[in-house]
């Protein structure tokens, strides 16, 4: 194995700090299996470390400019605007993953208890609670529903909705609001955890609203914080 093994893709292009050290991972794995397995007597990878390596603060939308997307949305009346007030509201206000948001059908909205019954990633039940202002919301859109197992959002053709379909929407209203710089559905699960991050100073309840499985996952929303530390500071 020699560094070129990591450092360099099968086209000769330089790879990122954070693909060799998966690849690194992997391998170690792999061999560690097939010695604790006896198939090796010993482990040709056990000196290789991971690098270090700087991981970027995730892209979020500001406060002004997530209200900006959501009033462009309000001001528009037709049944497929309130449709996508209410997709984008919700991936603003509880962080659930775009899969878990179009899998959702209304029996899984439970008004009482203020939640979502999601299927989080690896098909793990996960409950997500809802704003006082989501409920409301919630309340009368699932009243238009006439079957309880009805997927909770339709596409124009009266199908479920599909994530491809949310993605072309949130381009869609990006536009309409102004809003110029890349965003993808995902930003705004990273607008929701960083926010309550900054709300709340607990990586361990951002875990759980995120559902992450190790508190590591979820340390990058830290570095939101320190960037904005490191500008007001430059700013003083």
């Amino acid at each position: 194995l020699t560094s070129r093994t990591f450092t360099h893709s099968t086209e000769g292009r330089r790879k990122a700090v954070v693909s060799i050290n998966r690849s690194k991972s992997a391998l170690r794995s792999f061999f560690r299996f097939l010695t604790d397995s006896g198939y090796l007597k010993n482990n040709p990878v056990r000196l290789i470390k991971s690098a270090p390596c700087s991981q970027k603060p995730p892209t979020v939308l500001t406060p002004s400019e997530a209200r900006r997307l959501l009033s462009t949305i309000r001001k528009h009346k037709t049944p497929i605007a309130k449709r996508d007030h209410l997709t984008f509201s919700l991936l603003l206000g509880t962080g659930i993953r775009l899969g878990s948001l179009v899998g959702l059908s209304v029996d899984e909205v439970d008004l009482s208890a203020g939640a979502l019954r999601i299927n989080g990633k690896r098909n793990v039940q996960q409950l997500v609670f809802l704003s006082r202002e989501l409920r409301r919301e919630l309340r009368s859109y699932v009243a238009r529903h006439k079957e309880s197992n009805e997927p909770l959002f339709l596409s124009s053709h009266g199908n479920r909705l599909g994530p491809r379909q949310v993605e072309l929407r949130l381009k869609h209203w990006l536009k309409q609001a102004g809003i110029a710089r890349r965003c993808t559905v995902h930003t705004l699960r990273h607008t929701f955890a960083s926010r309550l991050y900054e709300k709340t100073g607990n990586l361990r309840l951002i875990q759980r609203a995120l559902g992450h499985r190790r508190v590591a996952t979820t340390e990058i929303y830290t570095r939101v914080t320190d960037c904005k530390l490191k500008q007001a500071i430059q700013n003083l």
